[in-house]
């Protein structure tokens, strides 16, 4: 018998975390940003994209978080994908690759002021923990991910319109 953890406990613990992530409020009004952001990433993926465990925070990842962001978007939000892909480090299983001579400085942030400057400046791409790329990459896990989101983003729009 393998060592590895089954596919269904690594999916659920990852539907945990999911859950359990630190969004944004404001008036009641959950933030969509980072949900948003790991649906984009489940888009790549589906696109076959997401060929390695490398999320660069460019085309076709900004163009994909927009166009879903403006679906769920709501009240004052503002498509910005910079915040989410800096803030999404907190959960545990996201991760930056941080430029050569500059992780004294990364160490340092705690915001990136919204836009995507300080972020190119300080990360080449993010990644996520080897068994959340390892259900990315997997049809049936991708689905379940993006019930489990869509869920959570019409919960919070219906509790707080």
């Amino acid at each position: 018998m393998s060592d590895l953890p089954s596919v269904s406990s690594s999916l659920d613990q990852l539907k945990q975390e999911i859950i359990q992530l630190r969004r944004g409020k404001r008036r009641g009004h959950y933030r969509p940003h980072k949900l948003v952001m790991l649906l984009a990433v489940i888009d790549l993926a589906d696109r076959g994209i997401l060929e390695e465990n490398r999320i660069l925070l460019s085309d076709p990842l900004l163009r994909t978080f927009e166009n879903i962001f403006l679906l769920v978007k709501r009240k004052d939000d503002l498509c910005q994908p910079g915040p989410p892909f800096f803030h999404l480090r907190s959960s545990g299983f996201w991760f930056h690759k941080v430029r050569p001579g500059r992780e004294e400085g990364y160490s340092k942030l705690t915001t990136t002021g919204g836009g995507l400057q300080i972020i190119d400046h300080y990360i080449e791409y993010a990644y996520l923990r080897d068994d959340v790329y390892q259900l990315i990459q997997d049809p049936a896990s991708r689905r379940e991910l993006r019930l489990l989101i869509s869920r959570l983003l019409n919960a919070t729009e219906e509790n707080n319109d």
